[in-house]
């Protein structure tokens, strides 16, 4: 493909006070990885049929969002995708952007199938936060430009969602739970080796 002149929004680019968003929902693939290794997790997580599916198909069939490329280029600061979990690929933009930033886990979309296997299974939300495969674009953006790359994105048929701000540091983001407080992760990022 080709990006127009001086318009390519890379990893580094990403300044504090921006807004951190992502589309569609985090954690499928990973979840649908674990069900093509151990199919009994259906029953046990008492997902339905279509439940199932969509899981397995999000790992199977990735959807790159392309369909919002023109928008980012438009509105984005610093951009990625989330191959390796959106732990560690936020970790991997804010070290090249030299910043650090804090993540609301609640508001970190979710498909209703990852609710119900959160719900059956409280401690795979760190699987779901860092595991890989889900191929949604992971940006960053001013604050005055969220609401029209939100717009551009709908009409392009694109969920999108923030989930946090951009902070001045080097220390590794923060995703913070419903109190305020940093969750700690065993494996914040997927691993080739």
């Amino acid at each position: 493909g080709t990006v127009p002149h001086g318009k390519m929004v890379m990893r580094t680019a990403a300044t504090a006070g921006e807004r951190v968003l992502v589309t569609g929902t985090i954690g499928d693939a990973a979840l649908g990885l674990l069900l093509r290794k151990q199919p009994a997790n259906a029953g046990r997580w008492k997902l339905t049929p279509r439940e199932e599916r969509h899981l397995t198909q999000r790992y199977l069939v990735p959807q790159p969002r392309n369909a919002i490329a023109n928008a980012l280029c438009a509105h984005g600061s610093a951009a990625m995708d989330v191959s390796d979990g959106l732990v560690g690929d936020l970790s991997k933009l804010c070290r090249a952007s030299g910043v650090t930033a804090d993540i609301e886990v609640a508001r970190v979309p979710l498909s209703a199938a990852a609710r119900k296997v959160i719900a059956a299974e409280p401690k795979l939300l760190e699987t779901i936060l860092t595991g890989g495969d889900d191929y949604e674009v992971l940006l960053t953006m001013p604050p005055r430009r969220v609401t029209a790359f939100c717009k551009a994105a709908a009409a392009a048929g694109v969920a999108v969602t923030e989930i946090g701000t951009v902070v001045r540091g080097t220390a590794a983001p923060r995703f913070l739970d419903r109190d305020g407080k940093p969750i700690t992760f065993e494996h914040p990022s997927f691993s080739h080796f």
